[in-house]
């Protein structure tokens, strides 16, 4: 693919996440700090000019780019959904693993993409932790209300098998 085209596509995702972390409800730091981590790449990226753009290693750093991209816009959604994001928090509370690999491919694409970025600053492991603890703390306080949403889904499952029961039964009486 080209790499004009290809990096059109990782601004267009870029502007998606950016979306999407404004409606997120719950991990929201780690998010933001995903976007913002995203958002300093392409800046970088965008000083980029065509020569740079014909190189050989640069297209596929790019299509790696573009695909770790495209994961992160995935994985953030996940926690945008009104319905489900309780239940994945409280399967998993603040997902650290998947967001410590997030921030590790994005790193290592920016390390292979070449542009000359602090890695050091931007992908700070002690911001990273703060992160968590605050998102912890915020899941946490969310906790009644989580568990509200969960009985409210388990009413819903509940009712949904009790109309399957009775349209089972009516037939049956047919």
């Amino acid at each position: 693919m080209n790499p004009t085209a290809v990096l059109n596509i990782i601004y267009r995702t870029a502007v998606l996440i950016k979306k999407t972390v404004k409606d997120v409800k719950a991990n929201q730091q780690q998010c933001k700090r995903l976007e913002e981590r995203i958002d300093a790449i392409n800046q970088c990226l965008k000083s980029l000019n065509d020569r740079d753009l014909k190189r050989s290693e640069i297209k596929q750093s790019l299509d790696n780019f573009r695909k770790c991209v495209q994961e992160c816009l995935d994985f953030i959604t996940q926690f945008k959904e009104k319905t489900s994001w309780f239940v994945r928090v409280f399967k998993n509370q603040n997902h650290k693993e998947q967001f410590q690999e997030l921030n590790f491919q994005l790193s290592q694409c920016a390390n292979d993409l070449n542009l000359g970025i602090n890695l050091k600053q931007l992908f700070d492991v002690k911001i990273d932790e703060n992160d968590q603890k605050t998102d912890l703390n915020t899941i946490e306080s969310k906790i009644d209300d989580i568990a509200q949403l969960m009985e409210q889904m388990k009413e819903e499952q509940y009712n949904h098998y009790k109309g399957i029961q009775e349209n089972i039964k009516q037939r049956l009486n047919s």
